[in-house]
């Protein structure tokens, strides 16, 4: 952590029963320019979280007769932003499932330590901690007028951008997924994440999807015929899933732009499946008939995800990004990519691992036999000139040895 001249020194608050491990977390965070205070119980934790703004907490999870899971839900209701850094004599499992659910309550986490503590690894999480969470501006959190998403979803003021998927081995270019965004007069470039959800309950996401989907493939079909191998991805509202139609608008749209349908891969998360399970069954069993391919997104973070793939006829399985980046830190991510590797090969699916942003974790993930990946690593989402720029390159990203 770098403190700016000038500016007040950052606060650090060390949780730990032993003095002597207190002592030793202060001099670290002093070495450091963080103003450190020291708390040997859960109370005086407490008490100080709920008066002073932290900026780090170093918290020891056994506390004699309490532990230190419970500041946890302190921290949240005192609405702190500060950075948990965990220490603990217990295994690294029990440290990690600490981290994952100090994540989950909505805090960040800056790594686990075990005990006896070494100070130089305390010292290299302090220096490289996480960013502070930015607050959303006003037009991040002001309501749309669905009057004004109807008369841009007609106005074709949606846009579709391209995020490549490549081999992970060969780093190959072997699809894209089509990510819109609201190119709106009045607001500006909106994210999906703030009108999808207000065309699905508007009943706009049937207009919209269509739009996406006949843009997407029109803009496709010349990459096509300069790589007859390459797919688009276009994802699928839980909402979408519902309409019995679904199958007949999809086979008109790649009449339309003569883009063959096993070209096009549809991506729908399993929520969207469990909503309904027999309209979606009904309609993914025709999709795929009529030759389309099916990708079951975020796989892993659903309750009844093997059950889906039993009993639906998905082509792809898309690895959720939670365990792509957390898999060089977390022991069990690895572990479980690894087994949903070997599930993709025994039912013949396509594997893609998303969220994909350095060279390490592609490495792992090539060394886990995952084939294809997708992530900044390889390109943010591309608009359509730049992609097709970008098509002229053989390789992305230097290829695995």
């Amino acid at each position: 952590m770098q403190v700016p001249a000038g500016s007040p020194s950052p606060r650090l608050l060390v949780v730990d029963d032993e003095a002597v491990q207190r002592l030793i977390v202060t001099r670290a965070a002093k070495t450091l320019g963080l103003a450190a205070d020291g708390a040997a119980t859960l109370a005086e934790a407490v008490e100080r979280v709920q008066a002073v703004a932290y900026d780090v907490v170093v918290l020891d999870l056994g506390l004699r007769d309490h532990d230190g899971i419970e500041l946890l839900r302190s921290l949240r209701e005192a609405g702190s932003d500060a950075v948990l850094v965990f220490v603990s004599g217990f295994d690294e499992r029990v440290r990690q499932a600490a981290a994952r659910l100090a994540a989950a309550l909505g805090l960040r986490v800056a790594g686990t330590l075990g005990k006896p503590l070494q100070v130089d690894r305390l010292v290299a999480l302090l220096r490289a901690l996480p960013d502070r969470v930015g607050s959303q501006g006003a037009e991040e959190t002001a309501e749309i007028d669905p009057a004004l998403l109807a008369a841009g979803i007609e106005n074709n003021e949606i846009i579709c951008l391209f995020q490549p998927k490549v081999t992970l081995r060969e780093r190959r270019l072997v699809g894209v997924e089509v990510l819109s965004r609201w190119r709106s007069p009045a607001l500006g470039l909106v994210r999906p994440d703030r009108f999808i959800p207000l065309a699905e309950c508007t009943g706009l996401i049937d207009r919209l999807t269509y739009r996406i989907l006949e843009q997407s493939l029109r803009l496709f079909r010349p990459w096509r015929q300069q790589q007859p191998d390459m797919t688009l991805a276009v994802n699928l509202s839980p909402i979408s899933l519902t309409d019995l139609a679904l199958p007949e608008r999809v086979s008109a749209a790649l009449a339309g732009s003569e883009v063959p349908p096993a070209a096009l891969v549809l991506e729908v998360t399993e929520g969207a499946v469990m909503t309904d399970y027999v309209a979606a069954a009904d309609i993914m069993t025709r999709l795929r008939i009529r030759g389309v391919k099916l990708s079951i997104d975020d796989f892993g973070t659903g309750h009844a995800s093997l059950l889906s793939l039993l009993r639906l006829p998905f082509s792809e399985l898309k690895i959720d990004q939670s365990f792509v980046r957390t898999c060089l830190h977390d022991p069990e991510a690895p572990k479980i990519i690894r087994a949903v590797v070997s599930l993709a090969r025994e039912l013949g699916l396509q594997l893609v691992a998303e969220g994909i942003e350095t060279e390490e974790v592609a490495a792992l993930l090539t060394q886990l036999r995952c084939p294809i990946g997708q992530g900044y690593l390889f390109a943010p989402p591309l608009s359509h000139t730049a992609m097709t720029e970008r098509l002229r390159e053989s390789v992305w990203a230097e290829a695995v040895p």
